[in-house]
C-alpha cells in the first residue's frame, strides 16, 4: 500500500501535462456567423465580441459533424472553430485550422 500511492502520484504527474499539450497552441472560438467573405468569416461570441477568422487552404470544414471540403457557413449559422495565431494575416484576429458549423433549427 505504501508503494501504490507514490506510483499513482508519479503517473498523474506524467499524464496530466501530456493531456494539456494535446492541442498545442490552438484555441477555440464559438459563436454565430455575422458575415462571410471569400477569405474570412466574422463571428459574434456569446460574450458579445466580434472576431474575424481567416481561412487557409488547409482549413478543415465540417457541416453538422460531417467533413465537407466545399461547405461554407452562412450568416446566422452557429460555429465552433479551432484557431491559431500562426500565419495570421493583417486585419484578422485568428487563423482557423478547423471549422465546425451548423444551421440552427427554426422555432415552430
Amino acid at each position: 500500500m505504501k508503494l501504490i500511492f507514490p506510483l499513482l502520484i508519479l503517473a498523474s504527474a506524467l499524464i496530466v501535462p501530456a493531456l494539456a499539450l494535446g492541442h498545442g497552441d490552438a484555441a477555440h472560438i464559438m459563436g454565430t456567423v455575422t458575415a462571410m467573405q471569400i477569405d474570412h468569416v466574422v463571428v459574434k461570441t456569446p460574450k458579445g465580441q466580434t472576431l474575424s477568422l481567416a481561412f487557409q487552404p488547409q482549413t478543415i470544414w465540417q457541416q453538422d459533424g460531417i467533413h465537407q471540403k466545399d461547405a461554407r457557413p452562412q450568416v446566422g449559422d452557429r460555429l465552433v472553430a479551432e484557431v491559431t495565431k500562426k500565419g495570421l494575416p493583417e486585419n484578422r484576429d485568428w487563423v482557423a485550422t478547423e471549422i465546425n458549423f451548423a444551421t440552427p433549427k427554426k422555432k415552430p
